[in-house]
């Protein structure tokens, strides 16, 4: 399935979309890129390649020896129940040109593998086991084709085998291959029905694909909860099945948003996920990488505070605050409610304070600070619990742990390696083959340990697996070594052995690096926040993005990973400078008090409220001091300062700088020139006075003269009657 990831950007139903998706949107890109590179990690147990690939023969068109592999995987996941044991080999052509046929020499080992560091090298190595049991012919293979065949191994022929785990290999030998035959290993498993322990754990993730929004939009829940989506393949695989659930509760989180806009699918998910009755503990929001954190020298792990930027009242009402949430919630300012940020992350009955950092990753620091990171004081909680790899621990050791007082849940790394293997296998014998080694692994787990001691398995994350791998992966691990399933809190409950932390590897300093970064910007993103009446907005799907950027599944994409955390800075940068002054141009003063106009810019879909500081960098001027200013979202206001000269001509200089009201500086200190002209005020009013009382005596002389002009004509019209008669 293709899914397609969001662009970085913050999303909110009243703006924070938006703002976001115009910020940055090359992540998509590098998301894609990402779960590409995801799904494809994973080590193909019991796959042994030839050398390095040279060219194809052009004459004859055979292919070249390094186009073929070979895997063998036993029935039964290796687990021998009867004396015919069927094995399956499969062998793949990635070439061009079709493999001659050939045979498989199928050969096991009467001397049993006892620890697992013996079975981890027999499945590394190359060569094949002593005793050849059983061989059968392989028809040709296609080109980029595969061809099995199956073979049957009496062991009865060999005499009794006691209970314990047993090398196996298959050579495949053909004139493609040249002299040196492709050897495949696998294990073959033989109970101890007498010393089978009590019960086994198997922890799943319930996790997404890579993002950079704070929370999976609509449209990628859409796809990601539909049937053939990635969280629905989950969801389905874990459905009847024992499994302990680790489930990211920014998945739920991200569909409660949107209340009634949430996508139908994605609502029936979170209804199906709530209705299992599996055990269960929340991963880090956004499956947050934890040994980063600890790395960081942060004094616990990074949570959020806030999602409300996400929502929009008009999606919940007063009876329903959201899907598969509780009714109870905060009204909003219109009278409808919305879910609390416990209902929103809410993901079903789990047990609190249980961290899983990622595989190989679990230092004797990360246990000691994540043990730590429980702030209560109360004794009826309870303690922190760290998952850890058995490599990294030192005793024997069953599912339950302690180290310094330090609870753990120690899952066998051996088993749960080949476990994820299986659960990402395209085809039954690769499948198998992983499936075998889970058997033999756990059959060697807890060796040394209280016969009662439980195993813990963890089917670990990955994305790409289909519902089928996933299922028979988690279907095998519940009846490891012929244990019985257990819950969380069974394990729990099992007695703790002590242990010692002594592996682990340390952080990638360039991901410390990273989130050292991120918490910087944040801490900016914080300040200039100060510019709204709710700084949430923007601070609240900041710390959310931060986790997702922080997420295990990152781990395996660093490339994709650093292009994604280039485009969040640049989106930072691009927030920072969204409220600004306009740069005016240089002002001449024409008079000697007068108000200057300046603009303010604000790009946010939110208005804000700043104050505006002028300085002039001379006595000359006297200036009011601050103006307060609110922008509306998405425009820019003007906003006057008084200025008054005290001089009548001169040059000078205005700094401006904006503040929020929390005295946060907001963008960067303007300055500007001023040229004094004071004195073309008095000239002025002179040169106006004058032309005034020009105009007036013209005036008064016009008006006298039309006067006497009218006075004169009446005087001649009186004396000569007799012309105004012929006039007349």
């Amino acid at each position: 399935m293709t899914v397609s990831f969001p662009a970085a950007a913050r999303r909110s139903p009243d703006g924070v979309r938006d703002r976001r998706r115009a910020l940055s949107g090359t992540a998509l890109r590098s998301l894609r890129a990402a779960a590409a590179i995801a799904a494809s990690v994973g080590i193909a147990l019991a796959i042994v390649a030839a050398p390095a690939p040279a060219p194809a023969d052009a004459a004859t068109g055979a292919p070249d020896a390094g186009s073929l592999s070979v895997a063998v995987a036993p029935a039964g996941n290796g687990v021998v129940t009867t004396t015919v044991v069927s094995v399956a080999v499969a062998v793949s052509n990635t070439g061009d040109a079709a493999a001659a046929s050939g045979t498989v020499s199928i050969a096991l080992s009467r001397s049993p593998l006892t620890t697992s560091a013996e079975l981890t090298a027999w499945l590394d190595a190359r060569t094949p086991a002593d005793t050849a049991v059983a061989s059968v012919p392989v028809t040709a293979v296609a080109a980029r084709g595969t061809a099995t065949a199956t073979a049957a191994v009496d062991l009865g022929a060999l005499g009794a085998l006691a209970p314990g785990v047993y090398p196996l290999s298959a050579a495949y030998s053909s004139s493609s291959t040249g002299a040196q035959p492709l050897v495949a290993h696998s294990v073959l498993t033989v109970p101890d029905a007498a010393s089978a322990g009590s019960g086994v754990g198997v922890v799943v993730p319930i996790t997404a694909p890579p993002t950079t929004t704070g929370l999976l939009t609509a449209d990628d829940l859409k796809a990601l909860t539909a049937d053939d989506g990635a969280l629905r393949t989950q969801l389905n695989a874990v459905t009847g099945t024992p499994a302990i659930l680790a489930v990211d509760p920014a998945i739920p989180a991200a569909i409660r948003v949107l209340g009634s806009s949430a996508p139908a699918s994605a609502r029936q998910w979170l209804a199906d996920l709530l209705a299992l009755p599996n055990s269960r503990f929340a991963l880090q929001f956004g499956d947050a990488d934890l040994a980063t954190q600890v790395a960081a020298g942060l004094p616990s792990p990074l949570s959020v505070s806030s999602l409300d930027p996400f929502m929009s009242a008009r999606n919940f009402t007063s009876t329903a605050a959201a899907a598969g949430a509780s009714p109870t919630a905060t009204p909003a300012p219109d009278g409808r409610t919305l879910p609390t940020l416990a209902q929103l992350l809410d993901i079903g009955a789990a047990r609190a304070d249980v961290f899983w950092p990622a595989t190989g990753s679990a230092t004797a620091a990360v246990v000691s600070a994540l043990r730590s990171a429980d702030p209560s004081t109360d004794a009826a909680d309870p303690a922190p619990i760290t998952l850890v790899g058995t490599d990294a621990l030192t005793g024997a050791v069953g599912a339950r742990a302690d180290a310094a007082g330090a609870g753990i849940l120690a899952y066998d790394d051996g088993a749960s390696s080949a476990l994820r293997t299986a659960s990402l296998a395209s085809d039954p014998v690769h499948q198998g083959a992983g499936l075998a080694a889970a058997s033999a692994y756990a059959s060697l787990a807890t060796r040394g340990a209280a016969a009662s001691a439980p195993l813990l398995v963890v089917v670990d994350r990955a994305t790409g697996r289909s519902a089928t791998g996933l299922r028979a992966a988690i279907t095998a691990a519940s009846s490891l070594a012929g244990r019985t399933p257990w819950d969380l809190n069974a394990l729990l409950a099992a007695p703790a052995a002590s242990v010692s932390v002594t592996g682990g590897t340390a952080d990638d300093p360039t991901r410390v690096d990273a989130l050292r970064d991120l918490l910087d910007q944040e801490t900016r993103v914080a300040a200039f926040a100060t510019v709204l009446a709710d700084p949430t907005l923007l601070t609240a799907p900041d710390r959310a993005e931060i986790l997702q950027l922080m997420g295990n599944v990152w781990r395996a994409a660093p490339d994709q990973f650093a292009t994604a955390l280039s485009d969040h800075r640049d989106a930072t940068t691009t927030t920072l400078g969204s409220v600004a002054i306009v740069p005016p141009s240089d002002i001449t003063l024409l008079a000697s008090s007068a108000p200057l106009t300046f603009s303010v810019r604000n790009d946010l879909p939110w208005p804000v409220t700043l104050t505006l500081s002028a300085t002039p960098n001379d006595p000359r001027l006297i200036v009011q001091k601050t103006a307060d200013v609110s922008a509306g979202a998405a425009q820019s206001t003007r906003v006057q300062v008084p200025v008054q000269a005290r001089v009548g001509s001169g040059e000078s200089t205005l700094d401006l700088q904006l503040r929020s009201s929390a005295g946060v500086e907001i963008g960067p200190r303007v300055r500007v020139a001023i040229s004094v002209r004071a004195e073309w005020e008095s000239v002025g009013i002179v040169v106006m006075s004058v032309l005034i009382g020009a105009m007036l005596v013209l005036g008064i002389v016009r008006t006298a003269r039309k006067m006497r002009r009218r006075r004169i004509a009446a005087a001649t019209a009186a004396h000569n009657p007799q012309t105004e008669d012929v006039d007349g």
